[in-house]
């Protein structure tokens, strides 16, 4: 856990900017192409937007929030890989042209955070401690599975599932400002990641390359909501006047994730890597509910 707050005005504003971006242009290319998508092809704005705001795991939540089907999702495991990576290569090279970026963008001079600001004190770990966090996340995520049960299921949150997860990563979320669960959660990272790799590679076995030959459409979507997302940004860029570096910082944050966020900001400026990041996971936070917003509002455009 980090404190946003560090991460300065700036560095936010870009990441926000991004953002937007994405949600705008999720809904409106699935309204553009809906005569050529599945029937549920809603349900694709969603998935895509919260992996562009979010990362890999809000992908696979909204999958269970909204129960979005396999010939819809299959397709847009690759799209997510082939056009993140993409644009990774593109903001990369772009380093090469950030003095003609930034004076296009007449870019004030960015105010930077040590990494040291960025970061809480370390906590003691034991295998008791480690253990004691598990027993808690597994507990409090049978504890919402069980309130989940009460809430009406259907329309954008499909089923109980869906529901469960809401709650956790709210629940998560609230906690996450007690200094208490703050300091669980640096102890909790001991499972969180080994977890993670489980979630990432079982969604790596579920892509199928042949999906896309059904539904090509879905290329185009993706490129289309990537090109919105970098029209913002520039726009954006220009007229609060940011920098091109933590642009595309800002940028890989949202279409990337916390692995390739911390090293497109490194290409740019050393003190760059902890705020991609820390952007990074501030998209992790926020991916699954901004999914569910792309979603709804893309459901509403087609009149699904």
């Amino acid at each position: 856990p980090m404190d946003l707050s560090r991460v300065g005005a700036q560095a936010l504003l870009a990441m926000g900017i991004g953002t937007a971006g994405i949600i705008i242009a999720a809904p409106g290319m699935v309204w553009l192409l809906h005569a050529t998508l599945p029937a549920e092809a809603w349900k694709g704005a969603g998935v895509l937007a919260a992996t562009w705001t979010g990362g890999s795991l809000n992908m696979v939540a909204l999958r269970t929030v909204l129960e979005v089907p396999a010939d819809i999702f299959a397709p847009l495991i690759v799209i997510d890989a082939l056009i993140a990576y993409s644009w990774m290569a593109v903001l990369v090279a772009a380093k090469g042209c950030e003095t003609q970026l930034d004076r296009w963008l007449r870019a004030a001079p960015a105010a930077l955070p040590t990494s040291a600001a960025l970061n809480d004190p370390p906590t003691a770990s034991t295998p008791a401690r480690v253990a004691g966090v598990g027993i808690f996340v597994v507990g409090l995520t049978l504890l919402c599975a069980w309130i989940s049960q009460g809430l009406p299921a259907g329309g954008v949150v499909a089923s109980s599932a869906g529901w469960t997860v809401i709650l956790v990563t709210t629940v998560s979320l609230v906690m996450a400002g007690v200094p208490f669960f703050r300091r669980m959660g640096l102890l909790g990272a001991r499972l969180g990641y080994p977890c993670l790799y489980v979630v990432l590679a079982a969604l790596g076995a579920q892509a199928n390359l042949r999906a896309l030959t059904s539904t090509p459409a879905w290329i185009l979507v993706g490129a289309g909501i990537l090109l919105g997302h970098v029209v913002v940004i520039i726009v954006g860029g220009r007229l609060w006047r940011l920098p091109w570096g933590l642009l595309a910082t800002a940028s890989q944050a949202n279409v990337g994730g916390v692995v390739s966020a911390p090293l497109v900001g490194a290409v740019y400026h050393r003190a760059l890597a902890p705020v991609g990041l820390l952007l990074a996971v501030a998209g992790n936070a926020v991916g699954t509910y901004l999914g569910v917003a792309a979603a709804a509002m893309s459901r509403w455009l087609i009149g699904g």
